[in-house]
């Protein structure tokens, strides 16, 4: 008996037919001697966790998968091994450390590699749901990139981590059960060849240090998911040479939630991302960068025949314009935000009483004054208008590069809301101090009395309409939230709130937002979560009412996964000089702009803006987290953005590139342009946070 007792115990570990558990971890006997994984709730499985792929040709590819051949716990940490044999002489020895550390369950992974073949591999930890979870039972979140529902109908998707604000990918099931994988410590180093406009399909480089997270319908049901390194996609395939010696290394770790649904499930694990990553806040000298950025602002406004304006593009390595029919287009909201311009110098010309301000002030009041004499509001003549011509224009072209009104032409919702809410706040401002601008609060009335006619029976707005005409063109509801701060503010309480409730009701509580960037059609985005957020604050300022903190709270949430909470390193062999993002800046506060579920990695600043409202957040909840974020976006945004004595390649102080990416074209944007409202939203940043509350706004400093 003795004897049969000591068969059964080893170091630890239950042999024969006894689950080896570790938290919500078992390891599970497959028959001779090999151990499997398996986890309670939700209910996932992996018989085989050692797996890899062997890339030899485009047209011999290889997957290898194994059991453990041995497991032994030892107190939180449970060991095991597996070997794959590989042609002759080649042998991948894989060791997977599993660890439970404050209720965290985690993995690392070393494979190492005895002999040497021609090829590459990647090795990958996958885990499968039961089988009787379909691809369309569960909903998916990949910070910036995915939102809910898989887009397309192929049941599979994949992202490079690098394109992603953390490098995560979560599963939400239908009876609130969750999970989430997240690599706790990236690298992401990658090479010129990975990310050069001709992008090879087929790389093998040991300097590769980016996984891939990625999930798929499994041959036999239920949904296989998990990550495999280094990253490779189905048409960028990347791989580690086979050699003698060579040891791949990561780690993941992983969360699992009950009765979470899913909106709630993204805000839980980005803030468990987010203290794992603890994106650290880079420090700028705030009033150097307000004052740089005024100064700046103030040069771009030109005068044309009396008319005063920001022209909407000018090259951020010269300072010149862009020379392209349209370059003089000058327009409200988006991206050109003249009127939201003008409020800052305004701004700037009451606290500074020299020439400088006096300057900046009669700037800001031409501007304005142009717009309200250039653009009539009843129907909107357009967005804006063209410096050269005087005639009314808008901020996206149709069919041509002229912004001026052609067939197919559309005006949005979008842009007269939002600057005509900072005309409003401002025509009070100046009231405030003895300025009577009655011009101001007629022009924007005008807009509003168009407006409301239109508002539908549930609540909504259409998006875009036919400039200079009440004919929609765009019906969708989407962008419902935009002029919400607006009729608040002239106050249409009761028409504000049907238009937020539609907001709230078919995509808030949901958890994703739609329609805020113009220049996409109508997708899940970035700016759609900021937009809803500062009309659920505007309603709860005006109302007290705590339901519209809490929508607050919930735009908020959502829009802060765009937000890159971890440095990806630019390309090691990359020549620094034709890098637009340079090597050794800190990415960490740049954020995705729409959520394609590609992954594309395409990223911006536009998310400064909001600032202000995560410091309202702060102050309304309490909740030290909203001041975190506020902190990274008043400093960590403006990285790019060229000082005194850092002006990297750029025209001169107060420059920055509009937008970069950080997936395949790492370190490269679309064009090297400047727009209005990169200035703007950093000035708004540090303005509206002071504006709001000067005490807190010396605490983020």
């Amino acid at each position: 008996m003795k004897r049969i007792c000591s068969l059964l115990l080893i170091s630890g570990a239950v042999a024969f037919a006894q689950r080896i558990e570790l938290g919500p971890l078992a390891f599970v006997p497959t028959g001779n001697g090999e151990w499997g994984l398996q986890i309670a709730a939700p209910r996932l499985l992996q018989p085989k966790p050692a797996q890899l792929e062997v890339f030899r040709r485009e047209d011999d590819i290889l997957s290898l998968a194994a059991a453990y051949r041995s497991v032994r716990r030892i107190g939180d940490t449970a060991i095991a091994r597996a070997e794959l044999p590989y042609g002759p002489g080649v042998v991948f020895r894989v060791e997977d450390r599993w660890s439970m550390e404050d209720s965290n369950l985690s993995v690392h992974r070393k494979v190492q590699v005895s002999g040497k073949a021609p090829g590459g591999f990647y090795s990958a930890l996958v885990l499968s749901t039961a089988p009787d979870t379909g691809w369309h039972d569960l909903n998916y979140f990949a910070p910036a990139a995915l939102y809910r529902e898989p887009i397309g109908d192929a049941p599979s998707l994949a992202f490079r981590e690098d394109c992603l604000a953390a490098p995560m990918l979560a599963l939400s099931f239908k009876n609130g059960a969750s999970v989430a994988v997240l690599d706790p410590t990236p690298r992401a180093d990658t090479t010129y060849e990975d990310i050069s406009a001709k992008v090879a399909t087929v790389l093998l480089d040991d300097r590769l240090q980016f996984g891939t997270f990625g999930a798929n319908a499994a041959a036999n049901g239920g949904v296989e998911f998990g990550y495999w390194f280094p990253g490779s996609l189905p048409r960028l395939r990347r791989y580690h040479r086979i050699h003698d010696g060579f040891t791949q290394e990561y780690t993941l770790s992983f969360r699992f939630g009950s009765n979470e649904p899913f909106p709630a499930l993204t805000r839980n694990t980005w803030r468990w991302a987010w203290q794992t990553l603890n994106p650290p806040v880079n420090h700028l000298d705030v009033e150097l960068v307000r004052r740089t950025l005024l100064d700046h602002l103030a040069d771009r406004v030109v005068t044309v025949e009396g008319r005063s304006a920001i022209p909407w593009i000018f090259q951020a390595t010269t300072g010149n314009t862009w020379n392209r029919p349209d370059d003089m287009r000058a327009v409200m909201g988006f991206v050109g935000k003249n009127i939201e311009a003008a409020d800052q110098l305004l701004r700037e010309g009451d606290c500074d009483a020299s020439g400088r301000g006096r300057r900046m002030r009669d700037l800001g009041l031409s501007i304005i004054e142009s717009f309200i004499r250039q653009v009539p509001m009843s129907p909107p003549a357009g967005e804006g208008f063209d410096l050269l011509t005087g005639e009314a224009t808008i901020s996206l072209p149709p069919t041509s590069w002229r912004g001026n009104l052609k067939a197919g032409a559309r005006l949005f919702l979008r842009a007269p809301s939002e600057d005509l809410t900072v005309l409003v706040g401002a025509y009070g401002r100046e009231k405030s101090r003895g300025r009577e601008h009655p011009e101001w609060l007629v022009w924007s009335r005008q807009f509003v009395e168009w407006l409301l006619p239109q508002q539908r029976a549930d609540g909504s707005f259409p998006r875009a309409w036919s400039p200079g005409t009440s004919t929609v063109v765009e019906p969708s509801g989407s962008s419902s939230y935009n002029p919400v701060p607006l009729l608040v503010k002239l106050g249409y309480l009761e028409e504000a709130t049907r238009a937020a409730q539609f907001v709230w009701e078919n995509y808030g509580s949901k958890g994703y937002f739609v329609g805020g960037t113009m220049d996409n059609p109508d997708v899940i985005d970035k700016e759609a979560g900021m937009l809803s957020l500062e009309a659920f604050l505007a309603l709860f300022e005006a109302t007290h009412d705590r339901v519209w903190l809490a929508r607050a709270e919930a735009a908020a949430s959502y829009a802060e996964t765009y937000l890159w909470i971890w440095n990806v390193p630019m390309p090691v062999d990359a020549n620094d000089a034709e890098l637009h993002w340079k090597k050794g800046v800190p990415t960490v506060g740049l954020q995705g702009i729409a959520a394609r579920g590609g992954g594309g990695g395409g990223v911006d600043e536009y998310l400064d803006w909001s600032t202000p409202a995560y410091a309202k957040l702060y102050r309304y909840t309490n909740d030290p987290h909203y001041l975190d974020v506020a902190r990274v976006l008043l400093h960590n945004t403006k990285a790019m953005l060229a000082l005194p004595g850092r002006t990297y390649d750029l025209a001169g102080p107060g420059w920055q590139q509009e937008n970069f990416n950080l997936g395949t074209r790492r370190g490269f944007g679309g064009h090297r342009g400047w727009l209005p409202w990169v200035s703007v939203n950093h000035l708004w940043s540090i303005t509206g946070v002071e504006a709001f509350d000067p005490v807190l706004f010396r605490e983020l400093q």
